[in-house]
């Protein structure tokens, strides 16, 4: 992990576009000739699992194994740290598409539920709990299908996700009123039948996913 300077650090943001910011200033900013984005993780506590674990680890790690899994996300390029500031910053190619957000604010095609659902089964089939599941960190990019962003909070079990936590992970999507907005009861449905004939899933399980878009409007 490279060591940056806080001139440096502050150069870098001064030269880059912010594209999230929180309270405390910019969470990721993309580069001034567009290639890079760096996301920016500070350490909130001084005694946490950052400390010994930081969060761009923890991202680049998770980019790793998802390749290997087979699922699209970003390619890191450069991991670095400004310890004076207590940053650290992941630096990866901006990947191409536009989120589901996005699109489906513009248009909502049916198939954007159907490719979605199918993504949730594979990755609960292969134990890929992504707990930042919303519609705004899911890319699509007409070659390349989904893929991924925003992958530091993630967990690898090695076997298929247990029901409760695909429950949970289902949830998720509806959690934000700017994407539940986006979701009709029929898109539920759609996305719902979609992850069932990519995973079949036990019928118990699948009437819970269903009652959870039972409040959204036709």
């Amino acid at each position: 992990m490279k060591s940056i300077s806080p001139a440096l650090f502050t150069q870098l943001l001064n030269e880059s576009t912010p594209l999230e910011i929180d309270g405390f200033g910019p969470k990721v900013v993309e580069s001034a000739d567009g290639k890079t984005i760096h996301k920016l993780f500070r350490r909130k506590r001084w005694l946490s699992s950052a400390l010994l674990y930081p969060y761009a680890v923890r991202f680049a790690r998770n980019a790793e194994r998802l390749g290997a899994l087979g699922f699209e996300t970003v390619k890191v390029r450069e991991l670095s740290t400004c310890r004076p500031l207590g940053y650290h910053l992941v630096s990866y190619d901006k990947a191409p598409g536009r989120s589901l957000r996005e699109l489906i604010r513009e248009c909502p095609d049916p198939e954007y539920f159907v490719e979605l659902g199918q993504l949730m089964a594979r990755l609960h089939r292969q134990g890929v709990y992504f707990r930042s599941l919303h519609l705004g960190n899911v890319l699509r990019d007409g070659e390349r299908g989904l893929a991924l962003i925003d992958i530091a909070d993630m967990r690898f079990s090695g076997q298929p996700l247990w029901a409760t936590t695909r429950v949970r992970n289902f949830r998720r999507l509806l959690q934000r009123s700017d994407d539940r907005g986006l979701f009709s009861s029929s898109d539920w449905r759609t996305l719902v039948d979609a992850y069932n004939q990519k995973d079949g899933v036990d019928p118990s399980l699948l009437r819970t996913i269903k009652r959870l878009g039972d409040s959204l409007a036709e």
